[in-house]
């Protein structure tokens, strides 16, 4: 096979006996040199010398004089440290403003020489930027200066997520020794962006977004990650892990003074969830949009600007959308994970967004739908928060929750949306499908799900009629995405979304009069977890539950196999409501306000559920022992929803 199909990567092998490259400094000391690591990684100096402030200059190996001449020397050197991104390829961007050389992400061209058969070629050429864009080199995986490992060609593997193939340009197809500009890539990575994330994360400007790619390496490798990832061109590329991890280095070496930047490059990392739960870890949403909250904070993103700036101002304008982004995405992960927010809005003065805050877009559809999935995400935020607070409140026994929970919030928030953004699923086919406003609607249904779960010690936990409705449209809005091929452009926390529709569901599934459209509906959830497999490696864990609950002749759940089991968060963050959710049934409020879109087409369930909804509270209380005491898991798996709720799967 043609190595020039292949991306450098340190895979493993034996420890090196000798470095390949040492410092003078290092050698007369007898001290290990990691210079050869250090240039891979795109610096100038070994750890020591950059560590001391001392001149590296690498020493001729004896046994080949001349063999590294080419490899080390750059295109120019002066007193200041030079940061450098040395990958394979022949043409560097070099950044003349900064002083500074980088390679870009794109095609992995044929190797124009070695070091030898086994070392990763360093060497560059005295390049000049090229006009329509920076040079095709593609990133390597960087080792770490701890590594002792022997770099080989291997093909770029990502962090590990065995339940989905690579998602990156296939490096075993096509020509790689057919040029393809880097423009070219740059137009497809944007496109990607701005069809499929730009209403969850508008974060980048169309004006101004080439010249930031251009000076923002960061920037760059975070953008490519997005567009190889999420809709990958059909041409040989690096895997979207290698370009997460050059972004990732470069953020945590600090070569990117620009914190707009900054900021817009980490938001894009939430397209990059790579590692189930099962430990603690620093690539999870969850610590990404951490970081993008305390350095908004730190740079008074979370205050109105008093300098006079006028709200048109592009920058400002980004400086609202990277705020309110990080912002919706806290609250949603507050509600499916139970973890407390970092962000007290008593303490923020910034107005809600608006459309001023797109003054580039013509057509307003992607920034309505911002607007009002962050004016979601707000009432989210707030349930979240009680329901964490009730949850771990230590008066015994607990203050019972308001049995109106969040509901007018929610009602209120439904009524209040355009007729061009409302739910289309009236009907038993969806004509006018939009997967933005489609996928608007999931963190609705889905905090109605966890709502409406009762749950008393003296009874098995209940879905009742609003959550089992609910679980029924997410279904339906699922069969719409996968009927049209678009499940892959779905955010990660749609697993959590798909879960709640599973809980909403399942018990309708053991009822005569609701088991048919409840069978159908599952089988399309179990459907859509499937093909979530493909790109996010928590979906695999939902399944594997899924499957458990579904069979009669498995063994039963034990307590660690449920999915966010290693948090060790025992308490729910799910609404503990007892006799109180039957009160509200009884006493007269409406919960078919909820669904406004809802017909007796929009599915079996939905017809069922209208044509009794009279008798709601003596067929749910008639459904509860007699239906679960014949589901193996469901008792163990309801019992671990306490701390079930958890995207560090999915975000």
């Amino acid at each position: 096979m043609d190595e020039s199909r292949w991306v450098q990567f340190s895979g493993p092998g034996a420890p090196r006996k000798r470095a390949q490259i040492a410092c003078v400094l290092c050698h007369s000391k007898k001290t290990k040199c990691d210079l050869r690591v250090r240039i891979t990684q795109g610096h100038r100096k070994c750890s020591h010398c950059f560590s001391t402030g001392k001149d590296c200059r690498p020493r001729p190996s004896k046994r080949d004089k001349g063999r590294l001449a080419a490899a080390i020397e750059g295109p120019s050197t002066s007193s200041q440290d030079t940061v450098c991104d040395y990958s394979i390829g022949p043409a560097p961007f070099i950044d003349n403003d900064a002083g500074r050389t980088f390679m870009s992400p794109g095609w992995a061209p044929q190797p124009q020489g070695s070091v030898d058969n086994r070392a990763v070629e360093t060497g560059i050429n005295n390049a000049q930027p090229m006009r329509n864009g920076l040079a095709i080199i593609p990133p390597t995986s960087l080792p770490s200066p701890h590594d002792s490992v022997v770099c080989g060609i291997h093909p770029v593997r990502g962090p590990t997520n065995a339940a989905a193939p690579s998602s990156g340009g296939a490096s075993s197809r096509g020509d790689t020794s057919r040029a393809v500009s880097q423009s070219d890539l740059r137009q497809s990575f944007m496109e990607t962006y701005f069809n499929y994330c730009y209403p969850w994360c508008p974060v980048l400007d169309r004006s101004t977004l080439l010249e930031d790619l251009a000076q923002s390496p960061i920037l760059d490798n975070a953008l490519a990650l997005v567009g190889t990832h999420v809709h990958p061109p059909l041409i040989p590329l690096p895997a979207p892990a290698s370009y997460y991890d050059r972004a990732r280095r470069l953020f945590y070496d600090d070569e990117e003074d620009n914190i707009l930047s900054v900021l817009k490059a980490v938001s894009l990392f939430y397209w990059w969830a790579p590692r189930p739960p099962s430990v603690a870890h620093k690539h999870s949403s969850w610590w990404w949009t951490g970081i993008i909250i305390k350095l908004a904070q730190q740079a008074g993103f979370h205050r109105e600007t008093t300098t006079g700036k006028e709200r048109s101002d592009i920058e400002f304008a980004c400086k609202r959308r990277i705020w309110w982004t990080a912002f919706a995405r806290e609250r949603l992960t507050a509600i499916c994970q139970g973890k407390p927010c970092l962000i007290d809005p008593d303490d923020c003065s910034m107005p809600p967004p608006s459309l001023e805050d797109f003054p580039e877009l013509e057509d307003k559809t992607k920034a309505e739908v911002f607007i009002h999935w962050v004016r979601l995400c707000t009432i989210i935020g707030r349930i979240a928060k009680e329901l964490s607070r009730h949850a771990n409140a230590s008066t015994t026994p607990r203050t019972a929750l308001p049995v109106d929970l969040g509901m007018d919030d929610l009602i209120e928030w439904i009524r209040s949306l355009p007729q061009h953004l409302q739910l289309p699923i009236g009907a038993g086919h969806t004509l006018n499908f939009n997967r933005d406003i489609h996928q608007m609607h999931l963190p609705y249904l889905a905090v109605i799900v966890v709502l409406h779960l009762t749950r008393s010690a003296q009874s098995l936990p209940q879905a009742l009629p609003p959550a089992t409705l609910a679980g029924s449209c997410i279904a339906r809005i699922l069969k719409d995405v996968l009927m049209r091929s678009e499940i892959r452009f779905l955010m990660p926390i749609t697993c959590w979304y798909v879960g709640t529709g599973f809980i909403g569901l399942l018990q309708a599934s053991r009822s005569e009069h609701l088991k048919e459209g409840a069978l159908a509906d599952l089988e399309i959830l179990m459907l859509a977890i499937k093909q979530l497999k493909n790109m996010w490696a928590t979906a695999a864990v939902f399944e594997q539950t899924f499957d458990r609950l579904r069979s009669n002749n498995s063994r039963c759940l034990s307590p660690e196999e449920f999915p966010n089991r290693h948090l060790g968060n025992e308490q729910s963050t799910r609404a503990l409501h007892s006799e109180q959710e039957v009160v509200l049934l009884q006493s007269g409020i409406d919960w078919m306000e909820y669904f406004p879109f809802v017909t007796a087409k929009t599915s079996l369930v939905a017809e069922r559920l209208l044509a009794r909804q009279n008798i709601d509270v003596d067929f749910w209380n008639g459904v509860d022992e007699t239906a679960f005491s014949s589901i193996p898991h469901f008792q163990d798996f309801m019992g671990g929803l306490d701390s079930w709720v958890d995207p560090v799967s999915f975000i």
